[in-house]
């Protein structure tokens, strides 16, 4: 019996031998036939290969720029190019995320092409024939030798646009035969894709900075560089260091007008007033005033008196109520007359805190310039202009708002820390009444954003 077991195993062993046998020579025999369905022993890869797309934007035209190496093989020439958009590098070609082949597409060589020339032609894909034009082909009209070159092919706006949909990848499959179509030499897949825009945003907030002050320093003449100081001696850099609501004019005469600064020995503040405005605003910036009515007269008077006089500028006997005569005219005081009134001596650039900003006032060139009638010098925007007092003062007693300043016919309309020098004048004549003599003013920045 064991015998018998024995005998039928080795039968058994026999024939899964056999069987093995023949599995081995059929797989041998199919071989050669899974080599040749393959790519070519000779067909090499494409290195340092890419494109460039000059933009990731949807449905926008975008240009192309593929460069790549031919890695070495011997004198070989190139007669045709082929670019086929793909959703996958390898397989069959879906075309669901590639971008738009236009109808007549073009292409330019770049690189060190040897060969020269080129027809373009748009085509349904190799891979997956039968499917929407996806592939160009470019025929090297002149082929030559391209082995072991680097080489680049443009692909103009005017040929693609990108697909419609956002962060969608692509992937141009590139295959360099040297003759049409039939013996592949050189290939390679590059990548690209479609993004979303992205939108950075920022905020600049609207800004002013407007004081109004009093100051120990008289910028006139040589004195344009000098700092403004406050009462404390310290330097107005900015709104925060201002100080002072109060410009006294001294004693006035008849001799003649006094205007600020008014030295202490005289009954004076020995300070000039100042009108400091930063804003950012873009259509730009005016500044006025406006005189507070006492009694209904914003006139420069003892407080609550009836002024029966004229308004203007009185001369002589004709000043004898307890209000001094103003003009919206700018002018010049004579001694005798009874007049009050207000001038910008000039722009001072002291506090500017912008190195790229140009402010000079000795040639025109500030963003907040004087306005006809408060004037003190010259000023020609651009050109010159005159710290002075010598073109007169003037001064709106009505109540209505004037502006004395602006930036609005600046070539730049933001001002930084720029300050108008206000000077005050005051002249009595003989018959001018005794008495305590003030007036008030409200200054307004308007900025225009």
């Amino acid at each position: 019996m064991i015998a018998k077991q024995l005998s039928r195993m080795k039968i058994t062993a026999r024939k899964a031998l056999l069987i093995a046998q023949g599995v081995i020579l059929v797989g041998a025999s199919l071989m050669p036939i899974l080599v040749s369905q393959s790519a070519s022993a000779a067909t090499l890869q494409l290195t340092n290969r890419s494109v460039t797309e000059s933009t990731a934007q949807i449905s926008t035209a975008a240009q192309l720029v593929f460069t790549f190496t031919t890695t070495t093989k011997g004198a070989t020439n190139v007669k045709q190019i082929e670019f086929e958009f793909c959703d996958t590098p390898l397989g069959s070609c879906a075309a669901t995320q590639t971008p738009a082949i236009n109808v007549a597409p073009t292409a330019t060589l770049g690189g060190t092409w040897a060969g020269a020339g080129t027809t373009v032609t748009r085509v349904a894909s190799r891979a997956t024939p039968g499917t929407p034009a996806t592939q160009i082909n470019i025929v090297i009209t002149t082929p030559a030798n391209e082995d072991n070159k680097t080489l680049g092919v443009t692909i103009p706006s005017t040929t693609i646009t990108n697909n419609a949909s956002v962060n969608k990848s692509y992937y141009p499959r590139i295959r360099l035969y040297s003759d049409l179509g039939t013996t592949l030499e050189w290939q390679g897949s590059v990548a690209q894709s479609t993004s979303q825009t992205l939108t950075i945003n920022a905020r600049v907030a609207e800004q002013l900075s407007f004081c109004i002050g009093t100051t120990i320093t008289d910028a006139i003449g040589a004195n344009v560089t000098t700092p403004m100081l406050n009462s404390g001696s310290t330097n107005i850099s900015s709104c925060t260091n201002a100080d002072g609501t109060t410009v006294d004019l001294g004693s006035v005469s008849s001799s003649g007008a006094n205007i600020t600064p008014v030295a202490v020995a005289n009954g004076g503040s020995a300070t000039n007033a100042y009108a400091m405005i930063q804003t950012n605003a873009q259509s730009g910036a005016t500044v006025q005033y406006k005189a507070i009515l006492n009694s209904s007269s914003g006139r420069l008077k003892v407080a609550s008196a009836a002024c029966s006089g004229s308004t203007a500028f009185d001369a002589g006997s004709s000043s004898t109520d307890q209000c001094f005569g103003s003009s919206t005219t700018q002018t010049v005081f004579a001694a005798g007359n009874e007049a009050f009134g207000m001038t910008i001596a000039g722009v001072g650039c002291f506090a500017v805190p912008v190195a790229a900003y140009t402010c000079d006032y000795t040639t025109g060139n500030v963003n907040l310039r004087p306005q006809a009638s408060y004037i003190g010098g010259t000023f020609v925007a651009g050109t010159s202009g005159t710290y002075a007092t010598g073109t007169g003062f003037a001064w709106d007693q009505s109540g209505t708002a004037v502006t004395i300043a602006s930036s609005a016919a600046s070539t730049v309309k933001v001002i930084a820390n720029e300050s108008l020098m206000l000077k005050f004048a005051a002249g009595s004549s003989v018959t001018t009444p005794t008495g305590q003599y003030t007036t008030q003013a409200d200054f307004i920045a308007t900025p225009t954003f």
